[in-house]
């Protein structure tokens, strides 16, 4: 018999076993092993209280306790929440305390190039800089991560990534959910690839990643000891190529009542939401009634669903759950549904500069059959104006664009609500999406902004082109 005979042999009644122990083992005992919810540290920029952050290498307990190398910022594997309101100015502090080149952007924050920092900043080992950063838009949920060049993928899926939430006065006057970490939780969704000691497995070379296991703030399949009311849940997806449709397992309505740059001019109630690479979506949920309640990826599995998956992954998870809540006390003393109503409101521009055709070829990783090319520049805009692009792909893939913001304008030919409207900057695309850029911010060729897949494996390989701003 060959050894590789021999392994499958051995790798089948492993399996088998453990899908005998998932139908025998009790619900309390595997509810044991579950660990509560960790909530990223809150960073405030207030009178001008600087902001540092430290990229560098720590330690994390992952599996049989055993102590495993992970990234992040400041000490912690992934980064601390960055919270900043608008009309401050923010004095940052970066510090790479890694042993290679890293370039962080943040992305939706609408500034200047030389100010976001990007490709066109890269900080040696023990580099530092610091940018004051002028906070001029609305309340949204931004993220930042590592954009370095040919090694932005592997940098996020060691860990750098963080929440950057933008605060106005409106929001913060508004009846809806803002105690951050009470009922304002932070979700950093990531699907990792884990060896038998909990270490994170990386292939380069894959046209995509997809993990088989995913984690929400660094942990797998967390719980969350909640007051009952409503709750507000932000979620980022950091996954490298993997996107996810969000929904309750007892199929509750939830509203969605931001994306991305910007609430949505009236709350959308729905009982599933996508969620792309690189997009972030806000959304409320009620939980003044009934019990504990998990939000998962994708449908909701049963005992024989978990059991084939043991056998054949097919690229999927092997456990979709992302969080569950526990609510708990007394009924919230109000219980009727937080509203909101804010002045500035997207409205389609009618005044369109240019129109440029986009082809994302997710195969060969190329954009109108080029790859990227650090002496070219892809996009010459004009500082205040409104493109139209359409956008298509080979395959459904994310997209995205640093320093401006857009409207969908339509996707897979169908025109978006006006109630739907909001400012984006990342979008995940099924077939085609027409989608009118605002250029709010100057870029220079020595501090380009990019654009292209969001999907950093093919972002790496090529598929980002250059936009100068003048």
């Amino acid at each position: 018999m060959t050894e590789h005979r021999m392994l499958s042999r051995r790798q089948l009644f492993k399996k088998t076993a453990i899908a005998t122990a998932l139908i025998s083992t009790p619900k309390v005992l595997l509810a044991a092993t579950e660990e509560e919810l960790r909530i990223p540290p809150l960073l405030e920029s207030r009178r001008g209280k600087p902001i540092f952050l430290g990229m560098e290498s720590t330690q994390i307990k992952r599996q049989k306790n055993k102590l495993v190398e992970v990234w992040g910022f400041n000490g912690h594997y992934l980064g601390p929440t960055v919270k900043v309101r608008k009309g401050d100015f923010v004095k940052l502090n970066y510090r790479n305390n890694l042993p290679q080149l890293v370039a962080m952007n943040i992305q939706g924050l609408q500034v200047s190039s030389d100010l976001l920092g990007g490709i066109g900043r890269s900080l040696k080992p023990n580099q530092s800089w610091a940018p004051i950063v002028p906070i001029t838009q609305n309340a949204a949920t931004c993220y930042y991560h590592a954009c370095s060049l040919a090694s932005s993928a592997y940098q996020n899926y060691r860990g750098l990534v963080g929440m950057w939430l933008i605060e106005d006065n409106e929001s913060a006057k508004s009846a809806l959910p803002n105690k951050y970490g009470v009922n304002d939780i932070p979700l950093i969704l990531q699907d990792l690839q884990l060896n038998s000691e909990g270490s994170q497995l990386f292939q380069q070379n894959e046209p995509h990643f997809l993990g088989e296991r995913l984690f929400v703030n660094g942990q797998e399949a967390p719980y969350l000891n909640i007051a009952r009311g409503w709750i507000r849940l932000r979620l980022l997806n950091a996954s490298l190529s993997r996107a996810y449709e969000l929904r309750f397992d007892d199929e509750r309505d939830f509203q969605i009542i931001a994306r991305d740059q910007g609430f949505l001019p009236e709350p959308k109630v729905v009982k599933s939401a996508w969620l792309g690479t690189g997009e972030r979506l806000e959304i409320l949920v009620d939980l003044n009634e009934g019990g504990n309640v998990s939000l998962i990826a994708g449908k909701k599995r049963n005992v024989i669903d978990k059991i084939g998956l043991l056998f054949d992954s097919n690229g999927e998870l092997a456990d979709n759950r992302i969080l569950e809540l526990r609510p708990e006390g007394l009924l919230a003393a109000f219980t009727h549904k937080p509203n909101y109503q804010f002045s500035d409101v997207a409205t389609l521009p009618t005044e369109i500069a240019q129109e440029r055709r986009f082809y994302l070829d997710s195969t060969n990783a190329m954009i109108n059959q080029k790859r990227f090319d650090p002496r070219r520049i892809d996009v010459n805009a004009k500082q205040g104006s409104v493109e139209r692009w359409s956008i298509s792909v080979s395959a459904a893939t994310g997209f995205r664009i640093q320093g401006a913001k857009f409207l969908i304008e339509s996707e897979n030919d169908q025109p978006t609500p006006s109630n739907e409207l909001v400012w984006k900057d990342t979008l995940w695309i099924t077939k085609n999406a027409t989608i009118l850029v605002k250029f709010d911010n100057v870029a220079s060729n020595s501090q380009p902004f990019i654009f292209g897949s969001s999907d950093l494996m093919l972002a790496d390989k090529g598929a980002i082109g250059l936009i100068v701003v003048q």
